[in-house]
């Protein structure tokens, strides 16, 4: 019985070792994994602030009446326009 004790946990500690450098190697990795995916997180998070800031240049009124002018558009007079006027029950008026 003492000899299968002695067997047993020679076997058990060489398994364990094992085990735990297997556990250290998926660890790593994982860390690794992670750490790639928050470099494209913050790399994702630049290129946003980026596209916000652009579309707020790009649809300021200088450069709106900027690109207008450049496609021959002038602005229309405020008697060419027709503004319709929503009160809270939904009734709908026209004016002038």
């Amino acid at each position: 019985m003492k000899r299968i004790l002695t067997a047993l946990l020679c076997l058990a500690i060489p398994g364990l070792l094992l085990l735990n450098a297997w556990q250290g190697f998926r660890y790593n990795t994982l860390s690794d994994d992670v750490a790639a995916l928050e470099a494209r997180q913050d790399a994702l998070l630049e290129s946003n602030r980026d596209l916000i800031g652009q579309t707020a240049f790009e649809s300021s009124p200088a450069q709106v009446g900027a690109r207008a002018s450049a496609l021959g558009m002038v602005q229309a007079a405020d008697t060419a326009t027709t503004r319709l006027l929503v009160d809270a029950s939904g009734k709908a008026g026209a004016s002038r």
